[in-house]
């Protein structure tokens, strides 16, 4: 068994006080980070329900374009069946602006797709942080 003097014990006690002080200054400040990072959670639920009706918004765009596609295809097969295509003249006319809008289209889906993998991934690296042991 050790001799533990009465200074050594006085010692020992500032020693941990002090500690104690330090740790609940560390706990104060982390507290306050808390809060802003759960008024940041609210701002990114608010971003990822702007980012659904994006994806929403993307995919009725996606619809409209191919009805009118079907309908262009509609119409040219009506003309080569020989009938009268009536709206194909306007069509092909039209056609160059089809595609570059088809192009247009295509570049706002690869845009949105970094987007969307870029936001997913960090969602994963913070639900993996938080399911991660202390």
């Amino acid at each position: 068994m050790t001799t533990v003097t009465h200074a050594t014990m006085h010692h020992d006690h500032k020693q941990w006080l002090s500690e104690n002080d330090l740790w609940r200054c560390n706990i104060s400040s982390w507290q306050e980070e808390l809060r802003k990072a759960e008024a940041g959670l609210r701002e990114i639920e608010s971003a990822l329900k702007e980012h659904e009706q994006s994806l929403q918004t993307h995919a009725a765009a996606i619809r409209l374009r191919e009805q009118d596609l079907r309908a262009h295809e509609h119409a040219l097969a009506e003309y080569e069946r020989g009938e009268t295509g009536a709206e194909l003249i306007s069509l092909a006319q039209a056609h160059d602006k089809e595609a570059a809008k088809h192009k247009q289209q295509g570049e706002a889906h690869e845009r949105i797709k970094r987007h969307h993998h870029n936001v997913i991934a960090h969602v994963r690296l913070l639900q993996k942080s938080f399911t991660e042991a202390i």
